[in-house]
């Protein structure tokens, strides 16, 4: 990608595939927690969205940089992490489910209360971008991406990583090896929320506007549906299914009227061919050579 866009002056192709890393960057932080517990977090767009607004208000209301309110944005992403996580530690399953999407509803209800803060149905635009070109734009989220992906992969396959597998396949039994198994949901929540607001603020700023959309239950959706194609807990696997997918939404525009039944029957097929992620098709896991290229295994199972 990054090859492509050195060689590319077509800006078009270069905001698509940017649309798509960004998306990568929701669809990696959503599946640090969910994937690897299985507990479906059907609000993550409190934390996108949120965050998106926080930028854009530090950056249009008290003139802060992209580069410095992209972080505070994300830090208090983060801190909501660890208050959601411990409001929501004891639920499971759908109740889990339904408790983080009535946070996200909450926060879409207030974009429209405060209006005269966060401009209502129109949202906030005229937002600070990080560099004066597209390429540059591009290279900024690039990079932003690829340090996410690390830190999440290494986080993943740390012991941290692994206790949260143990918490999904057993977490009375967890917690009877002495594991504190809420210490490290909350920490996952935490870690799960800063990665999300790092990728709102990249793209309210990326776009220069943010607006109600983005704290909506279809950002939630999409990026669930992505996590299950790719193949949740595995983080390479819901990156590789934001980009593809999100530039494949983007290139169906040349048939606009039928794009949407389209691209839904795209993802409903994709979902009915492989139910547990395409990267974690049989041929992947039983391939020595796919198996170390996808997903770092060295081993074939």
């Amino acid at each position: 990608m990054a090859v492509f866009t050195l060689l590319s002056d077509n800006i078009f192709y270069i905001e698509v595939i940017k649309l798509g890393i960004i998306y990568a960057i929701f669809v990696m932080s959503w599946d640090i927690l969910s994937g690897y517990t299985h507990e479906i977090n059907f609000g993550f767009a409190f934390f996108i969205g949120g965050a998106g607004y926080l930028s854009g208000i530090l950056n249009s209301f008290f003139s802060f940089s992209p580069y410095l309110a992209v972080p505070l944005a994300a830090f208090a992403a983060g801190v909501s992490g660890i208050l959601i996580g411990y409001l929501t530690l004891r639920l499971k399953g759908p109740y889990f489910s339904m408790a983080t999407l009535a946070f996200a509803s909450v926060l879409f209800k207030l974009s429209f209360i405060f209006y005269r803060v966060t401009g209502g149905e129109e949202g906030i635009s005229g937002l600070g971008v990080f560099t004066d070109s597209p390429t540059g734009d591009f290279f900024v989220a690039w990079g932003i991406m690829v340090a996410v992906y690390f830190i999440l992969s290494l986080y993943a396959r740390s012991k941290h990583g692994i206790i949260l597998k143990a918490i999904r396949a057993d977490e009375d039994g967890t917690q009877s090896a002495g594991i504190n198994t809420a210490y490290y949901k909350i920490e996952a929540f935490a870690l799960s929320g800063f990665m999300a607001g790092i990728g709102g603020g990249v793209f309210a700023h990326s776009q220069m506007h943010i607006g109600p959309t983005m704290l909506s239950g279809h950002i939630s959706i999409i990026v669930v549906l992505l996590a299950m194609i790719g193949g949740m807990g595995s983080i390479v696997g819901p990156l590789l299914a934001a980009i593809g997918l999100s530039i494949l939404n983007e290139s169906l525009r040349v048939v606009e009227e039928y794009r949407i039944v389209i691209y839904m029957g795209i993802l409903i097929l994709l979902i009915y061919l492989a139910p547990d992620g395409l990267l974690n098709l049989k041929v992947i896991k039983n391939s020595r050579v796919l198996s170390f290229i996808f997903l770092g295994d060295r081993r074939s199972t």
